[in-house]
């Protein structure tokens, strides 16, 4: 009935009923929460772990039981004596003292931790604008690869999704680790024909190579600066070139590489 009808005595008795009430009610809500907090969104592992680029893909961690991981949720890993040492993925399974992950994404850090505070968390996207390479400068071409080009500065190297490599032997590659769709931009100058290529044998030119392979290509004259840029789905393995006939000689930072995980 409204509040306006309650006489006195009944108004003290439901003021004081609200106040049992209350007495009763907050002891069991700050249990719950208690109990959520201590029990079902965290966990710690021994398991050691190295969150780098080898450590990508489904991984199996000794926790303990009775938490409430379930399939296809996200959770974070953090190393417990430095935050910025972590992992994160996808659920795949929760059983017993067992949770296998399929760890996404790294901090690509190369030490073996063995200390791991684990919780759940969102889902973890904006970290992948940070996997990217960017090269210049160029620095002539493999001794065996002798169409690939390399480069002499790193600019920047980013994240766990991309590996580059720069070898006397093979040149330069850029080996992807996950799959996704990266953006790619190359820019070279001098008379040549310009690719950015996948999987290509370095040894032949770029146009000998077939379709799949050859992501992006175009021939320069003169000393005029020419781009290319491409963005493609690449897969877990694929080895990204910059590749050329083996005319380009140039040397200076107009000579440049670029390579960017979007999604």
């Amino acid at each position: 009935q409204p509040l306006t009808s309650l006489g006195r005595d009944e108004f003290d008795d439901a003021l004081f009923a609200l106040v049992v009430w209350f007495y009763v009610m907050v002891p069991e809500f700050n249990a719950a929460i208690l109990a959520l907090d201590a029990n079902d969104v965290r966990g710690s592992s021994a398991t050691s772990f190295t969150p780098n680029a080898a450590g990508l893909g489904l991984k199996t961690f000794a926790v303990p039981s009775g938490k409430s991981w379930l399939p296809a949720m996200w959770v974070t890993g953090g190393y417990t004596s430095d935050g910025r040492e972590y992992w994160a993925g996808v659920v795949k399974s929760y059983a017993g003292t067992s949770l296998e992950v399929d760890v996404k994404l790294v901090s690509n850090h190369g030490t073996a931790r063995s200390s791991w505070q684990i919780s759940m968390s969102p889902p973890i996207t904006d970290l992948l604008e940070d996997n990217s390479v960017i090269v210049h400068s160029g620095n002539g071409y493999g001794s065996t690869n002798v169409k690939i080009r390399r480069f002499t500065t790193v600019e920047e190297n980013l994240g766990s999704s991309i590996t580059y490599a720069d070898s006397a032997t093979d040149g330069a590659s850029f080996t992807i680790n996950q799959d996704g769709v990266y953006a790619l931009y190359y820019q070279d100058k001098g008379q040549d024909t310009h690719a950015i290529t996948r999987n290509a044998n370095g040894t032949i030119n770029p146009i000998i190579n077939n379709a799949s392979q050859n992501l992006a290509a175009s021939s320069t004259t003169g000393t005029s600066v020419k781009s290319i840029s491409r963005v493609a789905k690449l897969n877990a393995g694929d080895v990204v070139r910059a590749h050329t006939n083996g005319v380009s000689i140039e040397t200076d930072a107009s000579v440049l590489f670029s390579i960017r995980r979007l999604s």
